[in-house]
């Protein structure tokens, strides 16, 4: 007996050749016709695509969207310098305003928060101490807000460090 499989000659396991016939093809395409337009055989993914393997068409590109490298850019400041350098978000405006507005929002939370504690030091540490945490509540909210709005493709700037950012993104050019 032979295996049945995909379309095409399948050795049985006796030795000899056979022909195994094809799936049928689909409505409207017969003999000597062409197949109907869009039409994308099994097992050859998403309608454009070539055989699996092989690149996507031209026009399509590969990589993360705009707002996606956005978003990804504001999880620390590790990702927000990547995408100051590499292609091709160094070279969009969107994506590198807010990969700067997240290393300023970082080093504002660094350096805030340093200067909060050694006045925590020089006295009144429990006023201090809450202080501290209100500060680093109000930019956690604030970093809340600007990823969510950088993954919608909203271009917001948290007052201040958004101003830097916007300064940033337009004076240090790749």
């Amino acid at each position: 007996m032979s295996d049945q499989g995909a379309g095409g000659p399948q050795q049985p396991s006796d030795g000899g050749w056979q022909q195994v016939h094809n799936p049928p093809p689909p409505p409207g395409y017969g003999a000597g016709q062409q197949p109907p337009p869009g039409y994308v055989p099994p097992g050859y993914g998403p309608k454009g695509y070539g055989p699996p393997g092989y690149p996507p068409p031209y026009g399509v590109q590969a990589g993360l969207s705009p707002t996606a490298a956005a978003a990804i850019s504001y999880l620390t400041f590790i990702p927000a310098i990547v995408m100051l350098v590499i292609e091709p978000y160094k070279r969009d405006n969107y994506v590198r305003f807010h990969a700067w507005q997240c290393i300023v929002l970082s080093g504002v939370s660094i350096v805030g928060g340093e200067v909060l504690k050694m006045l925590g030091h020089m006295g009144m540490w429990w006023m201090m101490a809450g202080i501290h945490a209100m500060f680093h509540i109000i930019l956690f909210i604030f970093w809340l807000i600007a990823i969510i709005k950088a993954s919608q493709g909203e271009r917001y700037g948290i007052p201040i460090v958004g101003e830097i950012a916007e300064n940033l993104t337009a004076s240090v050019q790749v």
